[in-house]
């Protein structure tokens, strides 16, 4: 193979070399912006989840007086309910 036939093959693959490059810098890319979307998303989502912990335990709260509450409630009637009868 003569010298400029080597440096034409040379040439051209440096070409393909650098369109591959560009090609892999365009993923790279891509999946960086994705990634930061999906970042993004996680944050939201952890908010959610702590927000959603928070209602509940409110919630739990609240049911948790209002069984207090009954249970009292039934149990005064019953011992109201003991002492007619005795």
């Amino acid at each position: 193979m003569k010298p400029e036939e080597r440096f034409e093959r040379i040439e051209r693959q440096t070409e393909k070399n650098t369109e591959a490059m560009k090609d892999l810098i365009v993923v790279a890319r891509s999946i960086t912006d994705a990634q930061l979307k999906t970042d993004g998303q996680i944050g939201e989502l952890r908010q959610s989840i702590a927000e959603l912990r928070e209602a509940m335990r409110e919630a739990q709260k609240e049911t948790d007086e209002r069984l207090n509450i009954l249970i009292d409630t039934v149990d005064r009637i019953i011992r109201r309910n003991g002492k007619e009868s005795a």
